[in-house]
């Protein structure tokens, strides 16, 4: 698919308040997850086009940041919520890249400052002597994952990096000395439930600091036609179990349970956002 990235300039860098903030130096994801959340900002931006055929480049984003950052102090910084970071567009515009230049030198003046990086590119590679630069505890890069099996994470995330690949850029971020976390996020039903043993497995194998979960939203949403279309590509049992983790108030409940059994007693801190 042609992606038709747009330059742009924005007001402010950080959305958010009470000391939690948001960073995206674009808007638009090129990774074009079936089951992505941020698809109703294309009604927001009046963009007529598939989600992933556009990207915005907020090319001003780091200079605002610097500003910004004068004024707050001690907060929470999570970057990727409507777009990945390192989507293929940064490797021309290496907004990213510009931005946490902006973090690492406001975080040695400030200890407090806490930095959450979401990816599921390889392309943070790129980025391993800065990401290593920043004082300790201040910065934590998480790789999302679905699935370990690079054929099945290409029917949900047709132009993300495979998930061989993601471990790989995780393991080297761990040798170079960066706080590394995996996100299973979202848990497929079915699909990730089935790979949570080797996801997990792969987590304490790299050595990673921590493993966060959260569950699928939006089943009956703008995202639900899209997952169903893929889901049914994997059969009945797929599907069915599909429609029973929107229907079954016990889903949740289960899946908890099942995250605490495998995880105790592992070598990494434990989040779970359900």
């Amino acid at each position: 698919m042609k992606v038709l990235v747009e330059e742009v300039t924005c007001k402010s860098a950080l959305t958010g308040s009470g000391g939690s903030y948001r960073l995206n130096p674009y808007v638009g994801c090129e990774h074009r997850c079936v089951y992505c959340y941020a698809t109703y900002i294309a009604r927001w931006r009046g963009k007529s086009g598939p989600w992933g055929s556009w990207v915005q480049a907020k090319t001003n984003v780091a200079e605002r940041l610097a500003r910004e950052l004068t004024r707050r102090k001690g907060i929470h910084v999570f970057l990727s919520t409507v777009c990945d970071v390192y989507q293929p567009v940064e490797r021309k515009y290496e907004l990213t890249r510009q931005c946490l230049s902006v973090l690492c030198e406001a975080a040695q003046k400030d200890a407090a400052l806490d930095i959450l990086l979401l990816t599921k590119s390889d392309l943070v590679r790129r980025d391993a002597d800065l990401l290593a630069a920043f004082p300790t505890g201040t910065l934590r890069v998480a790789f999302s994952m679905t699935t370990s099996q690079d054929a099945v994470a290409a029917l949900f995330e047709p132009a993300s990096a495979p998930p061989s690949r993601r471990l790989a850029a995780a393991r080297a971020l761990k040798e170079a000395g960066v706080r590394v976390g995996m996100h299973i996020n979202p848990i497929l039903p079915y699909v990730t439930e089935r790979d949570l043993p080797a996801l997990i497995g792969s987590a304490e194998e790299y050595g990673l600091d921590s493993v966060g979960f959260d569950t699928l939203h939006y089943l009956n949403a703008h995202v639900g036609g899209k997952v169903r279309r893929v889901y049914e590509q994997l059969g009945e049992e797929a599907r069915t179990r599909l429609e029973q983790a929107r229907d079954d108030p016990a889903y949740e409940r289960e899946l908890r349970r099942l995250v605490k059994q495998l995880t105790t007693g592992r070598g990494f801190a434990v989040e779970a956002y359900f």
